[in-house]
């Protein structure tokens, strides 16, 4: 069943070694390709990040030449008071929008519920009388 001869304990071993060096050079050529492809990868990066970084600083040499020159400074602010006109009109827009809402919303308040609405107006006005009476007092 087992045979544990001198010979075959040295056959056995040479051939474990053997495997294990196999085994060995085969882990050290897998490490060194995933390397290789990780340096790669890197190195891919980079040269995109290089790539990304001379283009933001055309653009950016390309602004600063464009605001040093008066005709880009009115530019700039032209652009600057246009876009300020839009969102000024949004803006408006949006408030006119919403007062309109809220002015419905109150109105259908109202008329669904008119005894509520009386006695928080009344209940308001008695808080605020209150109030502006207490201060005067003082």
């Amino acid at each position: 069943m087992f045979n544990f001869s001198k010979e075959n304990i040295e056959q056995t071993t040479d051939r474990v070694a053997k495997q294990s060096d196999t085994a060995i050079h085969e882990i050290a050529n897998q490490v060194k390709s995933t390397a290789n492809e990780l340096l790669g990868a890197v190195q891919d990066t980079a040269d995109q990040a290089q790539d990304k970084a001379k283009t933001l600083i055309q653009s950016l040499k390309h602004n600063v030449d464009r605001l040093n020159s008066d005709d880009g400074a009115e530019a700039v602010a032209s652009e600057i008071t246009e876009r300020a006109g839009r969102v000024t009109a949004q803006v408006k827009q949006e408030v006119a929008q919403t007062y309109e809402t809220i002015k419905s919303k109150t109105a259908d308040t109202v008329q669904q519920h008119p005894i509520g609405t009386v006695l928080v107006a009344a209940g308001a006005g008695l808080l605020i009388g209150y109030l502006l009476g207490h201060k005067r007092q003082d």
